[in-house]
């Protein structure tokens, strides 16, 4: 799971900064960001965080937000399985909204050819290494 948490964190951030965002289920008059091209049938990981949420919420009602607990799991699991360590900071607050329109021009989809990629890595303040480094896990 680490490298899917990994990914579910990456495609999160890549839309209005990492706030959760990606975590929103669509309902009448919203529409998030799970079905958007990049995302649609591709995401894994939405049940992991679900259950991370729910047992915070027994102990520590309304204290840890969705994004952090993203953010923290996706950082966990790669260390876990060997990778590197980054430090997360704390305090996220989680998104009220999503845009299905920024995930399908920002993320870049399954299609992307290099320089896509580079371009859309760029635009998010990200160089080609951490594109590959993304891509790759």
């Amino acid at each position: 799971m680490a490298a899917s948490l990994l990914r579910l964190h990456f495609h999160d951030c890549f839309v209005n900064g990492c706030d959760g965002s990606v975590l929103l289920d669509d309902f009448p008059g919203f529409t998030g960001e799970k079905t958007a091209l990049p995302n649609a049938n591709s995401l894994r990981g939405f049940e992991v965080v679900d259950e991370m949420k729910a047992a915070l919420e027994r102990n520590c009602p309304g204290v840890v937000s969705c994004a952090d607990i993203l953010a923290l799991a996706a950082q966990l699991s790669v260390e876990m399985r060997g990778g590197p360590r980054w430090s997360v900071e704390v305090g996220r607050r989680d998104a009220l909204s999503a845009s299905r329109i920024t995930a399908n021009n920002d993320i870049p989809p399954p299609t992307s050819n290099v320089s896509t990629l580079v371009s859309l890595f760029q635009k998010q303040g990200l160089s080609v290494q951490d594109m590959v480094i993304l891509s790759g896990s």
